[in-house]
């Protein structure tokens, strides 16, 4: 993995909102090459109120050699470039989650939230992470990406990147059952091409997941995805993706100083392949911040209240049972 260093060219945007974090996303670094923040933001309140045919590689099994994915961090440290054989993108180190759209933090209001999505992008956090079943998630994002287009300079907008989920009951994965969920999020956040469409999948006895990623490899190679990547994979699939000769360039997990299951098969799996790791959880919904200091979690209403989804979703990391 390659170190994680946070550089932001809003200073004053870090001291009052990333300062708690710092100390703790740099003892993650090790591990992930960029991290997602979903709502420990204090300024994202408002977010609260988140056919082509062709030759596929035969099998194979994995080796040092088997899949060049590479990353090149920029001068400034600030951004990362992940690349696959022709594919490449830019993405922020932190990334801005927008999890907390989907429901259970109240009403959203829709002209807040993307004023909180363009301050965060003018703060030089211009990466958004998102999900096809996140609520008004991507349609947010179509209004965010159009005021851009409008009111800021094309540099800027060269410079935004949407970076979503698809995630699919465990049917048969047809071409037709693919192409029609992903022009459905390109649609909603209104772009020609999605930059990195993450694939998860739910029922790992069904091989399904290797029929749905050849169809969006496919739908890559006509211009509708820049980079196909994974959520929640765990390490076997994983493996057996890249033997497949899938060209993922990354795969995201819950990972943190608290839940560190990735260390255990998965880090070495992408020291090997290059496949990187992009992490949520990693301040655990602000369980990890100076609010919840000497708080025993064990004890009912002992301190401040779990009173959104994510804090009482990382409350349970304390005794995870599953393993990547």
């Amino acid at each position: 993995m390659t170190a994680m260093h946070c550089h932001f060219t809003g200073r004053n945007f870090i001291s009052k909102s990333l300062s708690t974090f710092l100390p703790l996303l740099s003892i993650v670094q090790t591990q992930a090459m960029a991290v997602t923040i979903h709502n420990a933001l204090p300024s994202l309140n408002a977010l609260k109120s988140k056919s082509i045919i062709r030759n596929r590689p035969e099998s194979r099994r994995v080796s040092a050699n088997s899949v060049r994915c590479c990353q090149v961090a920029t001068s400034d440290k600030q951004s990362i470039t992940v690349s696959n054989g022709n594919d490449s993108l830019e993405i922020c180190r932190v990334l801005n989650g927008m999890w907390q759209t989907s429901g259970g933090w109240g009403r959203i209001d829709r002209d807040d939230a993307v004023d909180a999505m363009l301050r965060y992008a003018d703060a030089g956090l211009t990466t958004f992470d998102m999900a096809d079943h996140y609520g008004p998630a991507e349609d947010l994002y179509g209004i965010f990406i159009n005021r851009v287009r409008r009111e800021r300079p094309p540099e800027f907008l060269d410079k935004v990147r949407g970076l979503t989920k698809w995630v699919p009951p465990p049917v048969k994965m047809t071409s037709s059952i693919v192409r029609e969920s992903i022009d459905v999020s390109r649609r909603r956040m209104d772009v020609p091409c999605l930059d990195m469409l993450q694939f998860h999948w739910w029922d790992y006895s069904n091989p399904g997941y290797l029929d749905a990623l050849n169809h969006l490899t496919d739908l890559k190679e006509e211009g509708k995805i820049k980079t196909v990547a994974l959520t929640n994979f765990d390490t076997e699939r994983l493996r057996i993706i890249l033997e497949n000769g899938i060209p993922v360039v990354s795969n995201q997990v819950q990972h943190s100083v608290v839940d560190m299951r990735p260390q255990q098969k998965m880090a070495e799996l992408c020291q090997l392949t290059g496949v990187k790791l992009i992490t949520y959880g990693t301040v655990m919904g602000g369980l990890l911040s100076e609010k919840f200091l000497d708080t025993n979690l064990s004890i009912p209403f002992a301190g401040p209240p779990l009173n959104t989804p994510s804090l009482q979703k990382y409350k349970r990391v304390q005794r995870p049972s599953i393993y990547y």
